[in-house]
């Protein structure tokens, strides 16, 4: 709303100034003879207090207008310049502004990236400590597997080693087992003469 109104002022006052400009161009061209050109270099140098002093009016009306013309111009253009500065300064002001809030912006989003990034090294760290009692229970699992198959092996030779001694008395039996049987056969022969 007051960059619109600004806009506005300024439109006014440029109409206002090339108006002023305009008339005080074809003013001093009658009065004092001067060609558009002419005119319109006085009426500028006049308004924005210049004044060089290669033309000056010549005729006592001119003179008076030109005192006139003076008061009036002077203060409309330097109002002019100062609604054109405000406007510059607004315009400055809402920039910096707008970059300040990016800026914000981007630092908000900086501290929240960082914040993330705290989160997921907290993470990181967490997990090489879990993976680090996995290793450990591994180990030891490791060990324990290692303890159980020496001792399956130890059992294994063992079975082994019985089923031999087994297989020894087996074949002890089946000797002895023959020589009571040649005994048995012997005392039953005797007994039967």
């Amino acid at each position: 709303m007051h960059k619109k109104r600004l806009k506005e002022n300024i439109k006014l006052m440029a109409i206002a100034i090339m108006a002023l400009l305009s008339l005080g161009t074809v003013a001093f061209s009658i009065l004092e003879g001067w060609n558009l050109v002419d005119s319109f270099y006085f009426v500028a140098m006049t308004a924005t207090t210049v004044g060089y002093g290669d033309f000056t009016p010549t005729h006592t009306l001119s003179k008076i207008i030109t005192v006139f013309y003076s008061l009036m111009i002077i203060p409309i253009i330097l109002y002019g310049f100062s609604v054109l500065a405000k406007y510059e300064v607004e315009r400055v002001y809402r920039k910096i502004g707008g970059l300040e809030r990016q800026q914000q912006e981007q630092e908000d989003e900086i501290e929240k990236t960082e914040r993330r990034i705290q989160e997921q090294k907290r993470l990181i760290k967490e997990q090489q400590e879990i993976l680090k009692k996995q290793e450990s229970q591994l180990k030891k699992q490791t060990k324990i597997n290692k303890e159980q198959e020496e001792e399956l092996e130890g059992h294994q030779r063992k079975i082994k080693k019985q089923e031999k001694e087994i297989k020894e008395h087996d074949e002890e039996l089946e000797v002895v087992e023959d020589v009571v049987e040649d005994v048995v056969e012997e005392t039953l022969a005797k007994k039967a003469k």
